[in-house]
């Protein structure tokens, strides 16, 4: 068993039941430079997650945290990748789909992390040794169940619910030229991965950049059940630790023979 495993889990219930105690409630909601909220809700989680991960002596970097420069970060071989709240528009909205995020980057790419949905009371975890596990915490007993649960027969795509921007539906749309059937849902926050290493759904494609901690736990989790993101130009798995901390165009998937079915490429 992982050595993180149970501290990752019982940090991420605890961040997740602190942001319990904002929802639905009155908060102090700010907005960053890019217009984005951030609510006392992500700063008292984000507290909680540095401090149970201080005990790992590993560096984080965290979106309501300093980032230190990329000189100093480049020269990371393991660190933690913290989203403390994603979805927090979902959360501004008292709608459900936020998570807390907690990925362990190893050499630029995601070996372990747990995605906590406190509002539904689901947490999803994964390491690419021992592969992905769904914690249900509304069944009485929780017993964790191996990911994927299936795969989805036909073809579905999952896409974000606040950022759906123009280059993506024009993306959704030439698929669905080929594939007339093919499925659209729309799910916020890190919630997307999970439901592809549940295999609840087939691809998520990203046109547009987005921070690094949006997408490294889900990303663990999904790897971890097999699934793949990869760069949509060049079908290479996503790096992390970027200059810029953001991602390229990318496309998410738990099936393989299916990707290369659908997109007519090798990976």
């Amino acid at each position: 068993m992982s050595y993180n495993k149970n501290i990752l889990i019982e940090i991420a219930l605890q961040a997740g039941n602190e942001i319990l105690k904002y929802f639905g409630h009155k908060y102090i909601t700010e907005y960053k430079s890019d217009n984005s909220p951030v609510t006392e809700a992500d700063i008292a989680a984000n507290n909680i997650i540095l401090a149970g991960l201080a005990a790992t002596n590993l560096p984080i970097i965290s979106e309501e945290s300093g980032i230190s420069p990329y000189s100093e970060r480049k020269l990371y071989k393991e660190y933690w990748l913290v989203d403390p709240l994603d979805g927090t528009k979902q959360f501004v909205r008292n709608e459900n789909e936020f998570t807390v995020n907690i990925a362990l980057i190893k050499d630029n790419q995601p070996v372990e992390g747990v995605v906590y949905a406190p509002a539904i009371n689901k947490l999803y975890y994964g390491n690419i040794e021992e592969g992905a596990f769904l914690y249900d915490y509304n069944i009485k007993d929780c017993i964790p169940v191996q990911l994927p649960l299936k795969h989805k027969q036909g073809l579905s795509l999952i896409v974000s619910k606040s950022h759906l921007n123009e280059n993506t539906r024009n993306f959704i749309d030439k698929i669905k030229t080929e594939f007339p059937d093919a499925e659209i849902c729309q799910v916020g926050s890190s919630l997307k991965f999970c439901c592809l290493a549940e295999g609840n759904t087939d691809f998520y494609p990203r046109i547009g950049a987005i921070s690094e901690w949006d997408i490294a736990a889900g990303h663990a989790v999904l790897k971890s059940a097999g699934g793949y993101v990869v760069e949509l130009s060049t079908g290479k798995d996503i790096v992390y630790n970027s200059n810029s901390l953001r991602t390229p165009d990318f496309i998410a998937f738990g099936n393989k023979e299916k990707f290369m079915n659908v997109f007519k490429r090798k990976i």
